[in-house]
Order: C-alpha cells, then structure tokens, then sequence
C-alpha cells in the first residue's frame, strides 16, 4: 500500500522547520489504499502482526463500504498527513476519541479502530520530514512501527484489538520521534529554569532551549550496554542531523545532541529496593539528574507495569515477578508511586 501519486510536499526552511503536503486525501484515495494488494506488506511495516494483523485487515475492508466511517477515517488521515516538522502541531486524536469509538461499533467493540486506519494511510508525510533530515528510510518505518508496538501494549491489557495511546502515536506521525537501538527519542524545547535548578517557572518569556527526550518502549530488558549504544547513536544522528538547533547557545550550556531529558515511571528511587541496586531497571533511573518528581505516579506504573488503565483493584493485578508484586503492593496500601523527571549530560 502507497499513498497517492508523488505525494508533493513542500518543504519549508533551510535547514527543514517543517513539510507541508500540497494535497488532501479523498474518500476514494483511503479507500484505494485500505483494501490495496500491499496492505499485509505495509502492515509488517507499521509493525501490526499476528493476531492484530489478522483481525485488523477485514475491519480495513468493511470501513470502505460504510460511507460515514471513510469519511471519518479520511478526515484523520488528512489531520496526521496535514504537515510534519519541529513544532507542527500534532493531530488532537484524544478530543475526537468518543465519538471515534461510537462509530467504530458498528464494525468491532473496543477502541482506537477509526485512528488506526487513519495511520494507515498517512504515513508519507513523516517519511518526507524524516527523509529531509537526515533519517535513512528503514529507520524511519522504524519510528512508525510504534503503532504496532502499541496495538501489542493495548491487547496485552485488554485482549482486544485496539489503541488507546492515540495522541502519542499522532506526535510520531508529526516527526516528533526516532527509535535508534534500544531507547526512543524526540526533539522539544524546555524550559531553562527546570532544566537548570529543577524548578518550573511558567512565564510566556521564561528562556527555553532545544533538548532531546528519552522514551523507553516496552520491547525487552534495558541492557546497559544496549542503552548506552543508545544514547550514542542518537548523539551522533542529532549533533549531525540538527546541529542548528544549537548554533545560538552560549558556551556555558551543553552542545544540542548531548544533553538528554526523560519524564518517566522507571525514574523512580524505589528500583534498588524492589529489584536490587545492580538490576537493569535500578541502573537506568541512577543515570538521571533529577529535575522533578512527581508523587502521582501511581497511573504511570499502572499502565507501564500492567498494561491497565484505572479504575483497577490493586488486588487482581498478577504478581508474577517482584517488580509485579511491589506496584501492586504500592497501589494497594496507598503508598502509591512516585516518577520523576531527569536530565543527562553527555
């Protein structure tokens, strides 16, 4: 499955601040690409297997003979194929999502359906902003291969086909992410004040600067070796590929593509209780200057852990491995979680 024609795009700035696409999709352009004989091809792109796979491809099918559902999906696919760069507003999926869901029953029960064909058929827009930066292709189907792992993360807590992390997937498809080795990562400005005292100043003309985020997708253990090979490869892609977000820094601060930020869970002080002060997930969290905590972590862990959203009772949660154990322990008596946000210098 392809997008149609040449898909123009133009490309603003020197070096690229963004690319726009020149023109809107049709009904009869969706509907061409969601039942195209490179659907199963385009699926093992997007990293959509197995069970969701198969059950995902007859949906596709049916959406293109109601004609209110493809106009839905073709109004998605136009807002996340709209433009791509470094501050493009990413598509709102999240506001529109109960009344996606409501459509979607007339074809499957569950969520996420109606977006998820939508990213389908808009996937060349990012490829252009990645292209235009320096992103060689297989990485950049990478990057969009977070859809499938997060159809796996939705099935693994629901055992449905679905997605519910819509407005995240959306900032991949607005060029705000590269997966590179082990570690996830995206461009952003933050604020001096955090960054600098851990303190959140929230004026209009409070001084940003250009950082990289740290996502770590659940896809496996977080070797340290993997993890550093991680950072590197992205040190090396930024200071290459955006070395003019640093030009106007003065000499004191850190060189854009070596300075690191991370919101997470997994920055916790509980890992060297829980699992040991050596274990994988003990180590990760003891890399990060905090900046920032946060004690209403409590639905991060939930979710990260679990794959649950709330309402849950703490007491059905499995307890297979300690780390298991302890967050369902933490959620049960009330200690709750406790996540933080980190910067690392490189």
């Amino acid at each position: 499955m392809t997008e149609r024609r040449a898909d123009p795009f133009e490309i603003l700035g020197d070096p690229p601040v963004a690319v726009r696409a020149q023109e809107e999709l049709a009904a009869a352009d969706v509907a061409a690409m969601l039942t195209a004989p490179s659907r199963a091809a385009l699926f093992d792109l997007l990293g959509i297997t197995g069970v969701d796979a198969a059950e995902l491809a007859p949906l596709a099918d049916a959406a293109t003979e109601d004609a209110e559902l493809l106009a839905e999906v073709t109004t998605i696919a136009n807002s996340l194929r709209s433009a791509a760069g470094l501050e493009t507003p990413a598509a709102d999926l999240d506001a529109h999502k109960e009344r996606h869901d409501a459509l979607q029953q007339r074809l499957a029960p569950g969520e996420g359906l109606l977006p998820i064909l939508g990213f389908l058929v808009s996937t060349a827009t990012a490829r252009a902003w990645h292209a235009a930066r320096g992103l060689e292709e297989t990485s950049s189907w990478h990057v969009l291969a977070d859809l499938g792992q997060q159809m796996r993360v939705h099935r693994a807590g629901t055992d449905l086909l679905g997605l519910h992390q819509l407005n995240w997937v959306a900032s991949n498809w607005a060029g705000r992410l590269v997966h590179l080795g082990r570690l996830q990562f995206d461009i952003g400005r933050r604020r001096l004040a955090r960054l600098e005292q851990g303190a959140e100043r929230t004026a209009q003309d409070e001084p940003r600067r250009w950082v990289i985020g740290t996502h770590i997708p659940a896809t496996g253990p977080l070797d340290p070796a993997s993890v550093e090979e991680s950072f590197a490869a992205a040190t090396t892609y930024f200071t290459r590929h955006y070395a003019d977000l640093g030009a106007d820094r003065s000499a004191r601060e850190p060189r854009f593509g070596h300075e690191f930020v991370c919101d997470s869970w997994l920055l916790s002080d509980e890992f060297p209780e829980i699992v040991g002060a050596e274990s994988n997930l003990a180590r990760f969290a003891g890399l990060w200057e905090r900046i920032g905590t946060d004690p209403d972590g409590a639905d991060g862990a939930l979710f990260f852990v679990f794959g649950r959203r709330p309402p849950v009772d703490p007491a059905a949660l499995p307890r297979r491995t300690r780390l298991e154990e302890a967050v369902a322990e933490r959620l049960a008596d009330g200690r709750g979680w406790t996540s933080g946000s980190g910067r690392l210098l490189r």
